[in-house]
């Protein structure tokens, strides 16, 4: 379940900042070759800009909309500048402005879209990657530190990765873990991960990142610790490929108890696992399906089901999605009153279609039907419309 937010700032003062960080992208090539800095093959400078233009047509808490975006600047640094070849670095900047759609209008528990979040600016990622190996070695080994994104390590979900719903990017019931999250958007964690692929493309993934998101005084900011300083989220995945696909079975557990959900007072484990299958099915067509669970004494949300299909059509991407999530046994008795009706599962139903216009502009209507959102039987289901605008840059 997701944890009470406080309210968003005027929204004239978010999209200040938002076209001062745009200002700031554009001028990146210009300041850093200004600068004399190593050829290109050597420095790579990135930016992008994610918006999501949404509005509840029907049901959920309110009729209404806006329009919530995501702004990344970022530089990856090759090891070959410093005479280390096998050292990568990378440095992301974040800024988020707009509403938090679930809470304003839907009332959902998993989230309608994977980039709406209070408004803020921080340093997002910042971590160096050593590969320990060549990768054409039998057991190529390679490892990561710093202020890492979890879930570009960890449940991936790449087909999945072309819809707007929060839930086909990190499953839900990993993505409701930790004390400020698991350390993915909108705020990454402190951590260090090792990785070993053997020729046949068998991959295993082993991390352990601190189990508080941020600051401990103030989760809206980020903080570089050693992992495990306030607990830690420790995270083993495996993937191997199965046909013209892959599967990925992960597991993941937090070192120190976190309340339970029908007993503040008392404390249990929060832990879970994960089934990924995803690949092409055929021609044009890819699929995929992924099973997570999760302790239900500390989680509220204990079942999760996402799958899914996207057929290519040209230069368009096509998409249908599913995204069911369970309450737990224990979160039922806290959270739904006796003399109502329990609705124990969220469903949210997503069409979407995505097509670039230009080298740097994609456009994706979007359309989603969210049935029980909120587990509340007061709020009838969600009929949510709208579009999602991609802008790009890299050099």
């Amino acid at each position: 379940m997701r944890r009470s937010l406080p309210p968003a700032r005027p929204r004239r003062h978010r999209l200040s900042r938002a076209t001062a960080l745009l200002g700031l992208m554009l001028a990146l090539p210009q300041t850093a070759w200004a600068a004399d800095t190593p050829p290109a093959r050597l420095i790579g400078l990135g930016a992008s800009y994610v918006a999501d233009a949404l509005d509840v047509a029907d049901g959920g808490v309110a009729r209404g909309g806006g329009l919530a975006a995501r702004a990344d600047a970022w530089v990856d640094v090759d090891g070959g500048a410093l005479g280390v070849s096998r050292l990568t670095a990378h440095i992301d900047m974040i800024a988020v402005h707009g509403p938090v759609f679930s809470d304003a209008w839907v009332g959902d528990a998993q989230g309608i879209s994977s980039i709406q979040a209070p408004g803020r600016h921080h340093l997002y990622e910042a971590w160096v990657r050593w590969q320990a190996s060549d990768n054409a070695a039998p057991l190529a080994i390679a490892t990561k530190v710093g202020l890492i994104d979890v879930n570009t390590e960890f449940d991936v979900q790449s087909v999945g990765a072309l819809f707007v719903h929060a839930s086909h990017g990190t499953g839900a019931e990993l993505a409701q873990s930790g004390p400020n999250g698991p350390g993915i958007f909108p705020m990454t964690v402190s951590g260090a991960l090792i990785t070993a692929s053997t020729a046949g493309k068998t991959t295993l993934r082993l991390g352990a990142f601190d189990a508080q998101a941020g600051s401990v005084a103030n989760d809206h900011v980020p903080a570089l610790r050693l992992p495990g300083t306030t607990g830690a989220l420790l995270i083993g995945e495996v993937e191997f490929p199965l046909g013209q696909g892959e599967v990925q079975v992960g597991l993941w557990r937090y070192t120190r108890p976190l309340p339970r959900v029908d007993d503040a007072g008392h404390s249990a484990h929060s832990q879970g696992g994960y089934v990924l299958i995803e690949g092409l099915l055929a021609p044009h067509w890819h699929g995929w399906a992924r099973l997570g669970l999760a302790d239900p004494r500390s989680n509220p949300i204990s079942c999760y089901l996402g799958t899914g299909v996207v057929r290519e059509a040209g230069a368009w991407q096509l998409g249908v999605a599913m995204a069911h999530a369970r309450l737990g046994s224990r979160a039922r008795v806290a959270l739904l009153p006796d003399a109502v009706v329990a609705r124990t599962h969220e469903t949210a139903l997503e069409l979407t279609a995505a097509r670039p216009v230009a080298k740097w502009l994609t456009l994706q209507p979007e359309l989603q039907y969210v049935i029980h959102p909120g587990w509340n039987p007061a709020l009838r289901s969600a009929l949510v419309w709208g579009m999602r605008f991609k802008l790009a840059w890299a050099r």
